[in-house]
């Protein structure tokens, strides 16, 4: 019999582990980017808020 080959689920290159080491930090990079995004666009919504008030 032979043994199964283990293979990353995103990439497809040879690993021990599910997702191997470089695919693992590129997602985890997105996911940081992602999330840094949606705080400054929460912290800027209010703040336009506050100069529309201002000027009406």
């Amino acid at each position: 019999m032979s043994e199964k080959k283990r293979v990353c689920m995103i990439c497809g290159k040879p690993s021990e582990v599910s997702i191997c080491d470089s695919c693992k930090a590129q997602i985890q990079g997105e996911a940081i980017d992602k999330k840094q995004k949606i705080e400054r666009e929460v912290r800027i919504g209010p703040e336009m808020e506050k100069e529309k008030k201002k000027k009406g």
